[in-house]
């Protein structure tokens, strides 16, 4: 039920849906029509990552701090001056925050990697400046661990020089006493100094080859892995993917937005919402407009086929049925506010309900509006004719002679009129409606058999409806494709539930007669 409440918001806002996509579409394309094509060049660099820590947390942490810093190095203000210095005069104009906006540092996760891109409308620039960053990059770390190391592996060599000279010092004075022939506590304590500071020395060489080695290794941890080359077309060029998304977005943007305007319009657009919306069954949807004068047609088949006909004649059909009602004499229709077509459906109704022989009294009381009669063509007919403002408004004593005065026969069998003229200005219809003899006439041709259809006032604005519905037996609401509202119908049930009436159902009155017919 959900799924066919969607199926039709997305059927009634189909337009909004194909103008959204439709905009969607024109605006990518046109930003890739007006858009000068940029170009992006790739480099890659591979990192050499410090494996001589021993806590593998320790490690990664200091290799995620690694490569974050040498992402920072790369975006930092010198480094990109001296790529924009280096490429002159083909970067002329081109700015430190331009080049910082077209770069794109990205580490590659879990591995050595990091990735330099560089966009630039001229292909050969984009190229250049991505291989220029790499060079700069590993031309700065050599000197920063060259440069800055330089001093602690001085330290230690100064340490292995002054240890070599207090060697050589120590091994000359023992070779003096040992030629002058002395021997004793003194000699043998020489030896075991010179055995001491040579074992010490072997220590230190060594450390200081280890760690010449390690800064020669710092100073060569980044390599260019893949150098960019010159891109061939540009990557913001507008393909089949750029479309497709740009539909896709305008379709989910259209859906959305249709979403929206169905939620914001409360005007009622199917049968099926009505259903809904009111809680009531739709006891029939007829197209709009009158039903052709059938004295007119030229054949059975050409009735037969008429839409509104057929809409008319099912509505008639599904009046008796509803709710265990086996008879119901006197309907009631109204809306909730004018101009919704509760006149055209009495009319059309009671001409349907005639047809199958029934004897129908068409009983306008509108009393403040009336215009019935003027729908049916019968101004002149009803002018020596009673009518109903003026039987309530003087209290007459209901008879069959009284009757024929109020009653003006149709063109179609068995439907008669009685016109709702003749309140007068200074009466109150409402209270008129209520009198006693409004309940009289309605059961007067309820007892002898007759059926009648009351076209009554709106519901909604005035009191009219309240007092006239509980004095019949059923009620039918009649509601208009597009220009009735969800509250307002909401409101007109809630009046009349307050009234104690008996709402039958709801009449949907749709703008065309797609669905009918028969061909």
């Amino acid at each position: 039920m959900e799924l066919q409440l969607y199926l039709e918001i997305l059927k009634r806002r189909a337009l909004v849906i194909i103008i959204t996509a439709s905009l969607a579409l024109v605006v990518v394309t046109a930003w890739g029509l007006l858009t000068p094509p940029l170009y992006t060049a790739y480099t890659t660099v591979r990192v050499l990552l410090d494996m001589g820590v021993t806590d593998f947390l320790m490690r990664e942490e200091y290799n995620l701090r690694l490569m974050n810093t040498y992402q920072r190095i790369l975006e930092s203000d010198p480094i990109l001056q001296q790529a924009i210095d280096s490429l002159q005069p083909r970067t002329a104009g081109l700015k430190v925050v331009d080049l910082r906006e077209r770069l794109k540092i990205e580490v590659i996760p879990n591995t050595e990697l990091i990735s330099i891109s560089v966009q630039d409308e001229d292909p050969t620039v984009a190229r250049d400046l991505a291989n220029t960053l790499a060079d700069l990059l590993i031309q700065y770390t050599k000197e920063l661990y060259v440069g800055s190391n330089k001093s602690t592996l001085q330290v230690v060599e100064d340490q292995l020089k002054e240890l070599g000279a207090e060697i050589d010092s120590n091994r000359k004075q023992l070779s003096e006493l040992l030629a002058q022939g002395q021997l004793g506590p003194e000699v043998d304590d020489l030896r075991n100094q010179i055995k001491f500071k040579e074992e010490s020395y072997d220590r230190l060489f060594a450390k200081y080859e280890s760690a010449q080695l390690n800064e020669a290794l710092k100073a060569n941890s980044i390599t260019v892995l893949s150098p960019a080359t010159l891109p061939t077309y540009p990557t913001n060029s507008l393909g089949v993917t750029q479309v497709g998304l740009s539909l896709i977005v305008g379709v989910f943007s259209g859906i959305g937005l249709a979403l929206v305007m169905e939620n914001l319009d409360t005007r009622i657009r199917s049968p099926q919402q009505l259903e809904r919306v009111s809680n009531q069954p739709v006891l029939g949807s007829v197209p709009a407009g009158m039903l052709a004068d059938t004295a007119k047609e030229k054949s059975l088949a050409a009735r037969v086929s008429r839409p509104i006909e057929e809409a008319y004649r099912l509505l008639s059909i599904n009046l008796p049925a509803l709710k265990g009602v086996v008879t119901v004499q006197t309907i009631l229709i109204t809306s909730a506010l004018p101009r919704e077509g509760k006149s055209t459906v009495a009319i059309n109704l009671a001409r349907t309900i005639a047809e199958k022989g029934q004897i129908v009294f068409l009983i306008e009381a509108d009393l403040r509006r009336p215009l019935l009669v003027k729908k049916l063509g019968l101004e002149s007919a009803m002018q020596s004719k009673l009518g109903l403002g003026k039987f309530l408004s003087r209290r007459l004593s209901l008879n069959q002679e009284l009757l024929s005065r109020m009653t003006q026969p149709t063109k179609w069998p068995g439907l008669f009129v009685i016109g709702g003229y003749g309140a007068g200005g200074n009466l109150n219809p409402t209270a008129m409606l209520a009198a006693p003899a409004m309940e009289e006439l309605l059961s007067y041709l309820s007892t002898q058999g007759y059926m009648s259809l009351i076209d009554s006032p709106p519901v909604l604005g005035m009191a009219d409806v309240s007092v006239l519905a509980p004095k019949v037996d059923g009620v039918l609401l009649v509601a208009r494709e597009g220009l009735s509202k969800r509250e307002q119908v909401l409101a007109a049930l809630k009046q009349l539930r307050a009234s104690d009436s008996n709402v039958l159902g709801t009449v949907f009155i749709q703008r065309s007669d797609k669905g009918w017919g028969y061909e």
